[in-house]
């Protein structure tokens, strides 16, 4: 497996942003490739892997959405790709980047995940998104 630049450094994003990253990937080898799995080092990137084998000279791509929200300064981030390569049993990619503050106004983090989880769950539940709870068999409980 050949990946073209497996080690990036981003210029500076604002906080709160996106970056999408995408990895092309070669099939160096005799057999077809296949990505078993693509684990990312941090909980703020999701990542989109092909599903379906690689041939011999062809190409995949690995998808990256890193969101920047409750990241400041300087970051690294590992994605570990696990695949039946012939000489290890994953590769690793690695990125870098600062994540820096507007001048203006900076919201802290869970400013940010709010407006997003109200955004993504809008429309989808009824009542007050900021009520979180759980039940048992026998009671239910709001916190």
């Amino acid at each position: 497996m050949e990946i073209i630049d497996p080690e990036r450094h981003y210029y500076p994003i604002l906080r709160g942003s996106e970056l999408t990253s995408i990895y092309k990937l070669y099939n160096r080898g005799n057999e077809p490739l296949i990505i078993y799995d693509v684990q990312a080092s941090c909980g703020c990137i999701n990542i989109d892997f092909p599903s379906e084998s690689i041939d011999k000279d062809d190409f995949g791509l690995i998808v990256v959405d890193y969101d920047s929200a409750k990241n400041i300064g300087y970051v690294e981030f590992y994605i570990t790709i696990l695949a039946n390569t012939e000489k290890d049993i994953f590769t690793t990619v690695k990125f870098d980047l600062n994540v820096v503050t507007s001048p203006h106004y900076t919201q802290d983090y869970e400013e940010i995940y709010l407006e997003r989880r109200k955004a993504k769950l809008a429309g989808e539940l009824e009542g007050d998104l900021t009520q979180q709870g759980y039940y048992t068999d026998e009671t239910q409980t709001i916190r």
